[in-house]
């Protein structure tokens, strides 16, 4: 049935066009494919609808009376096309997209707003948010995720590193043993991420490694939280370098285990696999990545 319909559009646009190459020509149609449609429809119906030679065409009887019907199919098909191309084009510059709430006060927030002001005529919708949310579900054009991404049909871009360190109040540490090794740090109280697991790998410069499990005494689900609960002497957290590097220089908060490093976390775009490379939404990802290549930021 779905079948017939293709094939009766083809018929009334060749008839429409005066000829089998005109009609597949309007509809994007090799005219090879245009000429076996139009013999199925004949096979189908078990009569001939066009007499047809290499100079003309000419309806049959059955043709003519085929024709009206043929007509009607192909202007809904175009009406209902016309119409979804226009609304289409009003809801392209409309974006929903979901973004680290630890990156509010951050230059990807910056740039962000770059693009929006260069964008003045699309309608962004933002959720900043740790908790990640269902791209499908929730109808998110463009996410941007924190960390190693599951294995998914969504396609992804890597747009920049975030180096982060494990700090503490100073008024905090006065509290306890000074440590020497990561696995000094198992025992003391942590401020925990829902989103991550309470786990931690270090390096050192001298290339060891060293891998430590801790229970928090305390889980947030919001990066900052986690910082300013640690700025109040309530544990140790590991937060971006961005958003912690003005209170160390300050000294109001240290790095703990300085020679220690974390390995920097992979910051990703992802969307899902069917959004069209000239849409809106991978102009925002190729400018946020550009942005950041450009600058050579941390975050």
């Amino acid at each position: 049935m779905i079948d017939d319909i293709r094939y009766l559009i083809v018929f009334a646009k060749i008839v429409e066009s005066g000829s089998i190459s005109g009609g597949a020509d309007a509809l994007g149609l090799t005219t090879a494919t245009a000429s076996t449609h139009l013999s199925k429809l004949e096979k189908n119906l078990g009569s001939a609808l066009l007499y047809r030679n290499t100079r003309k065409l000419s309806l049959t009887h059955d043709g003519a009376k085929l024709l009206e019907t043929a007509n009607s199919m192909l202007e809904l098909y175009e009406k209902g096309f016309i119409e979804f191309k226009q609304r289409a084009i009003s809801t392209t510059n409309k974006l929903n997209i979901s973004i680290p709430a630890v990156f509010l006060n951050s230059d990807f927030t910056h740039h962000l707003a770059d693009f929006i002001k260069e964008y003045s005529d699309v309608c962004l919708n933002i959720s900043y948010s740790d908790t990640r949310k269902d791209i499908i579900a929730d109808s998110i054009d463009v996410a941007f995720r924190i960390g190693e991404l599951p294995d998914s049909s969504l396609k992804s871009r890597h747009l920049f590193v975030l180096p982060r360190q494990v700090v503490a109040s100073k008024r905090f540490l006065r509290n306890y043993e000074p440590v020497s090794h990561p696995k000094d740090l198992e025992k003391m109280p942590w401020i925990g991420l829902t989103m991550r697991q309470s786990i931690r790998e270090f390096k050192h410069k001298n290339g060891e490694v060293a891998l430590i499990k801790y229970t928090p005494t305390v889980n947030v689900d919001n990066v900052e939280a986690a910082y300013t609960l640690a700025k109040q002497q309530v544990g140790l957290t590991a937060p971006p370098l961005y958003l912690c590097r003005e209170d160390i220089k300050r000294e109001e908060m240290q790095e703990v285990l300085p020679e220690w490093s974390l390995e920097p976390l992979k910051v990703y775009a992802i969307w899902p696999p069917n959004i069209s490379t000239s849409s809106i939404a991978y102009t925002l990802i190729n400018k946020l990545y550009n942005a950041f290549e450009s600058h050579q930021l941390d975050c």
